[in-house]
């Protein structure tokens, strides 16, 4: 049986948030958490630097919100059945809705959201009312020494990268226009300082070294990283701290945990998702049931944060398309498709294609047509 991670508490700084965060929601948590925390040091500081308020709080109906300017949004409650499949499938997504704001998924545990059903856009209460607008001189930890700015890209096929962790984004962001600075959202507030369940002491956040991870053995090349000031020699990549102790997802009945070294197991690891060998050195997320199945940390949960499921409609040769953003899998073979995609795929980590006739098609073309 594959071990999971185990705690070992010999730092006594009991005050630090403890990665991997417990689950998926719990990255929302933090979000809340961290941005009260914030809001709180600057009140009790008497520094006006946060600018809170966005949209009034408790209306059911946002007329023009800063960042969906074509529609009203509605206010709903997100519900879920006994069955555990979700009562909210009018939206074309199996019920599975993702905050355009977080790119975290709606869930029971923050059920109350924004939408416009017409486009598919979806806001947790809080991202549509609550994050600050501005974060002003020396409010974030990163980048103390200009102002922040809440933005979102205005083009569906634009994204920004985040300074911090390195990867792209089409959510809500924080930018220095002084420094043409991008942070999204979810490393604008996330700690300095952390515990970890791989590590004894507590972890700093400062540039990339261009170490490798010493929990998934991958270089850290960009952004920003966790190390250790004990052990030199621990580093963490921004990316790993962010992947939750515990997953569900649709291809296995029961909940998912996340794995580490050393393995007690028999026989060969092969993902259920992309079906190559999985490196037993290296993270996993694994099913101890009767199913026992084991998956790519990375197949089972994006790095990117990019909202994916956004489909949008293109009449080609009087053919009416319906396309959708598709995630790229690291490890499948596309050598079939032409030198101008795959360098695409390279440069995006995603696809567009439609549903219908599995047709690929170029973001460039894309952003010069009008739907």
């Amino acid at each position: 049986m594959v071990n999971e991670i185990e705690e070992d508490g010999t730092d006594n700084e009991l005050d630090l948030v403890q990665f991997p965060l417990h689950s998926e929601e719990s990255l929302l948590d933090l979000i809340i958490v961290e941005c009260g925390k914030l809001q709180v040091n600057f009140e009790g500081e008497g520094k006006n630097s946060i600018t809170t308020s966005i949209m009034p709080t408790g209306s059911r109906i946002i007329e023009e919100h800063w960042s969906h300017k074509s529609h009203p949004l509605e206010q709903i409650q997100y519900t879920s059945s006994e069955s555990g499949e979700n009562d909210n499938n009018d939206y074309g997504h199996g019920g599975v809705l993702t905050c355009d704001g977080c790119i975290q998924q709606i869930t029971v545990s923050h059920p109350s959201y924004y939408a416009c059903v017409k486009c598919d856009f979806f806001l947790h209460s809080f991202c549509a009312t609550k994050l600050p607008q501005k974060l002003h001189l020396g409010a974030s930890p990163f980048h103390p020494q200009h102002t922040l700015l809440l933005r979102r890209t205005d083009n569906l096929f634009v994204n920004v990268r985040c300074k911090v962790c390195g990867y792209q984004t089409n959510g809500f962001y924080y930018h220095c226009e002084t420094c043409d600075i991008v942070i999204d959202i979810r490393c604008v507030f996330v700690p300095t300082r952390i515990k970890h369940r791989s590590h004894k002491h507590s972890l700093v956040q400062g540039p990339s070294s261009n170490s490798m991870c010493s929990v998934s053995n991958t270089r850290i090349a960009r952004g920003m990283e966790y190390g250790c000031e004990t052990c030199s020699s621990f580093k963490i990549s921004m990316l790993c701290a962010f992947y939750p102790s515990r997953m569900k997802h649709r291809y296995d009945d029961h909940p998912l945990t996340l794995r580490q070294p050393p393995f007690f197991y028999e026989g060969v690891f092969y993902c259920e998702i992309c079906e190559e060998h999985v490196n037993n050195q290296v993270w996993l997320y694994h099913c101890g049931e009767s199913c026992d199945h084991s998956f790519h940390y990375d197949c089972l949960r994006w790095h990117e944060s990019i909202k994916l499921e956004r489909n949008f409609k293109i009449r080609r040769n009087d053919i009416l398309h319906k396309y959708r953003v598709l995630k790229r899998s690291f490890r499948k073979n596309y050598s079939l498709m032409s030198s101008k995609y795959q360098e695409q795929m390279n440069e995006w980590g995603y696809l567009i294609g439609c549903d219908g006739c599995g047709q690929i098609i170029c973001r460039t073309w894309c952003k010069e047509e009008s739907f």
